[in-house]
């Protein structure tokens, strides 16, 4: 089993704006714009209004087109959940790293992304001031099939037909679909095969309180014995610094998947479990 650390959502170069942490803990990943998107954000829901109404608010008045809604793993955005199938896509060179990498059926992603707290000030919604940019692990899908795009493929999962993988012919595009459960280690969990994590909780943050975002502190676990066997695209011993109880990362700044092999680092697993029996 492979585990794929995975940013997703808006970023400095896509959208320029943070994904919410809500005032109610929830997190809420923004999908990155996409003029040519059939899906728009104001098709998406944020509890009881509009996303594009919400990233009004938070400052994105820029957002008022379609948008790439990728990874697709949260129901409640969806005004039509019963023509709706959870996927992931990718393609291009991320998706040529993950090929690289081995990734396929039974792996598991974890997404993260950039979240700042928000709050409800006179009814309207807004980062608060001088709260942290972090990164934080926001959702997960277990692999449990594979595709690539095509009629026949459309034809088997006509809820697909508006999922961006689908509407545009990208190089190595592939889709990733959910399994029906999830399993860690060969333990079945009561978890679906994807989903999002209910609220903010600190073992989902992965940037070191106080620092950049890309400053991560992550468990003893993560250490890697052979450097060439750790996470990708941070194989360079210079990234690490090991302490007492946990390990500090200078994460990528650049880099879609992170893919660390469990069979090599096993002890991550008790991790995972952890993650989500407790969060």
């Amino acid at each position: 089993m492979k585990l794929i650390l995975s940013r997703k959502g808006t970023d400095s170069s896509a959208g320029g704006l943070p994904s919410p942490i809500l005032p109610d803990g929830r997190l809420l990943s923004l999908p990155i714009p996409q003029d040519d998107a059939t899906t728009q954000y104001s098709h998406l829901k944020a509890g009881k209004q509009s996303l594009s109404s919400l990233i009004k608010q938070l400052g994105g008045k820029q957002w008022r087109g379609g948008c790439h809604l990728d990874p697709d793993i949260d129901p409640s955005l969806i005004t039509d959940t019963d023509n709706w199938l959870p996927a992931f896509g990718q393609f291009g060179s991320a998706q040529r790293h993950l090929e690289h990498e081995g990734v396929g059926v039974g792996d598991l992603f974890l997404f993260f992304g950039w979240y700042r707290q928000t709050e409800r000030v006179k009814g309207r919604m807004q980062f608060v001031k001088g709260a942290p940019d972090i990164h934080l692990i926001h959702g997960w899908m277990q692999v449990g099939e594979i595709i690539h795009p095509s009629p026949e493929v459309l034809e088997r999962y006509p809820q697909l037909a508006n999922h961006p993988h689908m509407q545009k012919d990208y190089a190595f595009n592939t889709l990733y679909l959910p399994s029906p459960q999830l399993s860690i280690a060969g333990e079945v969990l009561e978890h679906a095969g994807y989903g999002m994590f209910p609220a903010y909780d600190e073992q989902l943050q992965l940037t070191t309180p106080g620092e950049n975002r890309t400053q991560w502190t992550l468990p003893d676990l993560f250490y890697p014995d052979d450097f060439a066997d750790g996470l990708s695209y941070h194989r360079q011993p210079w990234r690490w610094n090991r302490r007492e109880h946990d390990v500090q990362l200078k994460a990528a700044a650049r880099g879609q998947e992170f893919v660390l092999d469990l069979d090599k680092q096993p002890a991550v697993n008790d991790w995972l479990r952890e993650l989500f029996v407790e969060s």
